[in-house]
Order: C-alpha cells, then structure tokens, then sequence
C-alpha cells in the first residue's frame, strides 16, 4: 500500500486489502479472519479486483491450487463507489445484489468498505416455522441463490422441492422447516435465512441450512443453528448430523464452532459432521 493510501484507509479498511502478489492460501487466511466473505485486491494501495470466498471455491472445484497467484481466481472488473457517492452505497449494495462496496478516491486508492451488514438491522430476524402462506417468500429465497450457493446446497432442486411438498402435507412427513424472516416498512417479510431438519423421528436427525445472498456475514448462520438446538434438545435428541461439500471452507468453519465434529467422508463424496448433545 503506498503512503498515501496508508494515511487514509483506516485498520478495519485494512483487513479487506490484500496484494495482488498474494497467494490464494494467504487470501483464504484473511476470508477468515474478517468473517466477511470478501478482500479487494490492491497494487500500491490503488484497486485492482475484489476475490470472494465464492470465487476461491470455485477455483479450488475446477483444480485449481491455493498456491496460486491471486490473480487466477480474481475478479478484475470490482464495483466500487466514489467518496462523493458513498451516501448511495445501500441503495447501491441492494441494485447489484453484493455484500460489500469498496470507497475510493480519484485515484482509486482505497479509503473504505461499506457492507450490506452495516445497513441492515441484524436484530430484527424472526426465526419460525414455514406454513403454507409462506410458499411465495420461500420460492422466491430459493430464486435469489447464488450458483456456488445452489451447487452446495439446491443441487438438482432438491430442497426447493423438499420444503414445498413439507407445505403442501401440512408438515406430516417427519420434517421441520424454520424461516428466518425480517419485515419490510410495509410489513411485508422477506425470508433471510433457512434451516430444516429431516427424519425427526430418528435419534439423530439430518439437518440443511442456508443464508440469504446479501446476509451472509450477519452471524446469522449461528443463530439458525442455535435455534435448531433449542429445538431438538429439549425434544430428547440424540444430536443433529449434516454433510458438506469439501469447498465449502468457511461453513466447516462455523459448525466446528458450533460444536460439530468431522465424522470423515460420506458415500456421496460431501463430509460427514455431527454434533453430539449430552445426556
């Protein structure tokens, strides 16, 4: 970073720069460090690209190494806002349905991030069950999935189908599904966050969770999984189990916190986590 840039970017600017020399492995490092699923690339200070833990997985899917350059799996065209247009930044964040916008100056040095996670009141989330009024909200979370997203978690459509046929049997088929929802200033709710368990009537139920495009970042992955805990603990289970694709890095990441253990490799190919409750 030159000197400039230096003097006016501030530390929490700082943990979303990285050099464009870097490796990929060093990148992923600072992915995790910052918890916001995102670094900009920079020469001199100056913006290059933006690299996503999105774009990282995609790389390492398509045989890529984490030795390479970052430059293989970065994306060189970032958007980015002006300082004299940051007051646009949510609107902005919301058009071009991103997470996070760097601010620069004329000389494209960076100066800033401004995060959708910023803007938007975290605290508001309502976590409930899915009935059948809720289809509408449902397909339409189910429609705003990225393609990383949908290859991890709706290959093939399966859980789109799965949670609208649970709607349509009135929940009478051994799964539960929760919506996490926030209401907009017409009282209208938008669905944010997802989690279901199926096969509740085993000891240890499968469980699938997935967060909202422009709402990862929120810690809101941690709450679904807490809420399903305090579902299914008081209930007399065994534990929950879940598998994973093995790119999806910062998701294992989250369930080791969360109290899963690694149970090695499924047969088709996804981890094996589960999370033990005590008896």
């Amino acid at each position: 970073m030159n000197k400039q840039a230096a003097v006016q970017a501030n530390d929490r600017t700082r943990a979303f720069l990285i050099a464009e020399n870097e490796t990929l492995r060093t990148a992923l490092r600072l992915l995790c460090a910052n918890g916001r699923h995102v670094v900009f690339v920079v020469n001199g200070g100056r913006l290059v690209a933006s690299l996503s833990d999105g774009d990282v997985r995609r790389f390492l899917l398509a045989g890529g190494d984490l030795d390479a350059d970052i430059g293989k799996a970065a994306h060189f065209k970032p958007k980015f806002l002006f300082s004299t247009e940051r007051e646009r930044a949510d609107a902005f964040l919301a058009e071009n349905r991103i997470s996070a916008v760097p601010i620069v100056d004329e000389g494209m040095n960076v100066l800033d991030v401004v995060f959708m996670y910023d803007i938007v009141d975290v605290g508001a989330v309502a976590i409930r069950e899915i009935g059948h009024g809720d289809l509408g909200m449902v397909i339409e979370f189910f429609d705003q999935m990225a393609g990383d997203t949908r290859a991890m978690f709706n290959r093939g459509d399966v859980n789109r189908i799965r949670v609208i046929e649970h709607v349509n049997r009135k929940g009478e088929d051994g799964q539960v599904h929760f919506a996490a929802t926030v209401k907009s200033e017409d009282g209208a709710e938008k669905m944010v966050g997802y989690v279901f368990l199926w096969d509740v009537d085993k000891t240890i139920p499968w469980l699938g969770i997935a967060v909202r495009e422009d709402w990862k970042g929120h810690h809101l992955g941690r709450r679904l999984l807490q809420h399903i805990d305090d579902w299914a603990k008081p209930r007399g289970y065994g534990g929950i189990m879940l598998t994973s694709v093995p790119a999806n890095i910062r998701a294992h990441s989250l369930y080791a916190r969360m109290g899963f253990e690694y149970f090695g490799v499924y047969p088709d190919s996804e981890f094996l986590f589960i999370k033990r409750y005590a008896r």
